[in-house]
């Protein structure tokens, strides 16, 4: 594409190189080229993108606070890991119908403006591009293991940390600009790398175990005992089951990338379900080796779980937890980016947010400039740090919107009859849906009450008023069209073609 502008110095067009159809308006109307993001995610890289997402580095820093909720219950504890897994199965059958009737990429954010109204499918990109906490949080754990064998006297300085974070941000962000198929291979290798670390992990519990098994019966005989059954409450198997469950995010991955899934009515499901089942596993079989190797008070003192498993277990080979852990982290940001960092360019395509956002490069078909802003706001985040807090305020807000995405499956079904579904959820499961996420919502507000949940109230408040002014209103900022044209030619980017569904 040539990019100049017109006769007339306020309007700013795109002059295709073999026509004579002018795009005017700075990206309103039509070019005569097709520009579309391309299908390039099958099956099996669909497994291995979902997985990424969801099997981040908590399985070997942080499953201890799980067995802590438990009240130290073994058993209970793994009964809770196999119904998260379940639940995970659950939700993701909902949004398998979602995604196969709305063929349309932007995950929960799509199917709520669609059932509900485009203001409230709007809070969720404006949450998830202003505000990334779980990215931010996850290339942070990458930089502080990948500088702790550098530091072995002391930790790492925070600044030394955010420089290492910033230069994984920087560099996941150029793979996924070069094109699609790049960061998918990427994908497939460090989610193969993850595999493999999780195979080593249950090896050596299952080469422990042959060698001593006293501490594997112990807890086997103890696994149900009495006076941890005793202690638990339902504020407090709520909390372990909350941590379970966010472990298992991510199950709707793929739907944030419905148009670049190839023949997604098909791929969606059976990659998705089978991410699920792949991770419950992995999950339950982690958790089943280190009950095989430690003590429940050795887990419940760890900070970090896999350490002393791996120094009983693996002895000289110990190295291979925080490399595992780095390979997780970068893992799942990665499978991230690729994923989530489509909600600014299909609410930006939808008029939502700045026209730039919702543009592809005409070379790759990206759209690199919705990841360079998600890229930016990771930044900010990094270098105010305080994650903890924003977590907790912003944590329980995901579930609000995971329950009316459940719930949008029967409203779409009553709103939308017309659409094909070649997949339909039984109609029991998302309202089962809807009332546990319902639940996730309510319990830390009476378990654990905090102002800060204010906070998110007023940003979101924020957000409705932008809405309100800018898309309901349609005000533009003086010289918007200008500036629109200027980040064209520096991203060398058009408006793209999409079927919207109606």
């Amino acid at each position: 594409k040539e990019m100049v502008q017109t006769d007339d110095q306020n309007e700013p067009r795109i002059v295709g190189e073999d026509s004579d159809t002018q795009y005017s308006e700075a990206g309103r109307n039509k070019i005569t080229e097709t520009l579309k993001l391309c299908r390039n995610i099958d099956v099996f890289s669909g497994v291995l993108v979902a997985s990424g997402v969801m099997l981040g580095s908590g399985i070997f820093v942080s499953a201890n606070t799980v067995l802590d909720a438990a009240n130290n219950s073994l058993g209970v504890t793994i009964l809770i890991w196999v119904f998260g897994g379940a639940v995970a199965v659950m939700s993701t059958l909902c949004y398998c119908e979602l995604a196969t009737s709305i063929s349309e990429s932007g995950s929960d954010y799509t199917y709520l403006s669609h059932a509900y109204t485009p203001a409230f499918g709007f809070l969720l990109p404006w949450m998830s591009t202003f505000v990334p906490c779980s990215d931010t949080a996850t290339i942070l754990t990458f930089a502080r293991y990948a500088l702790a064998p550098f530091h072995s006297c002391s930790a790492p300085s925070e600044d030394s940390v955010k420089l290492a974070a910033i230069c994984l941000l920087l560099f996941i962000t150029a793979i996924n600009i070069l094109g699609v198929k790049f960061a998918v291979r990427l994908q497939v290798i460090l989610s193969w790398s993850k595999f493999v670390a999780v195979g080593a992990v249950v090896i050596s519990a299952v080469v422990y175990v042959i060698g001593d098994s006293s501490i594997a019966s112990q807890n086997l005989h103890q696994a149900f005992e009495t006076k941890a059954l005793s202690g638990i409450t339902v504020l407090t198997l709520s909390s372990s089951f909350y941590q379970v469950m966010y472990s298992y995010d991510g199950w709707n991955a793929l739907c944030h990338v419905t148009e670049e899934v190839k023949e997604p009515e098909k791929t969606i499901p059976k990659a998705s379900i089978a991410a699920v089942s792949i991770i419950t596993l992995a999950s339950v079989t982690m958790n089943l080796s280190y009950f095989a190797v430690l003590t429940p008070e050795e887990i419940s003192t760890s900070k970090i779980i896999a350490l002393p498993f791996a120094l009983k277990a693996m002895g000289g080979a110990s190295w291979i937890v925080p490399l595992s852990v780095c390979l997780c982290a970068v893992s799942s940001y990665s499978a991230g980016i690729l994923t989530h960092g489509r909600l600014p360019y299909v609410a930006a395509r939808r008029g939502q947010l700045p026209m730039i956002f919702g543009m592809l490069h005409i070379n790759s078909r990206v759209p690199s400039p919705a990841l360079v802003l998600n890229a930016l706001s990771t930044i900010v985040l990094i270098n105010i740090g305080n994650l903890e807090t924003m977590i907790d305020t912003f944590g329980f807000v995901n579930w609000t919107f995971k329950g009316f995405s459940s719930l949008s499956v029967l409203i779409l079904r009553k709103r939308m009859p017309h659409l094909k579904r070649p997949y339909k959820v039984p109609t029991i499961i998302p309202i089962f849906m809807f009332i546990l996420s319902s639940i996730f919502v309510i319990l830390p507000l009476i378990n654990q009450p905090h102002f800060l949940y204010f906070y998110a109230i007023f940003f979101f408040a924020v957000g409705l008023c932008l809405y309100y002014i800018f898309v309901h209103k349609q005000c533009e900022m003086p010289g918007s069209a200008r500036v629109t044209l200027v980040l064209q030619k520096l991203f060398q980017v058009a408006p793209c073609d999409w079927e919207k569904v109606k």
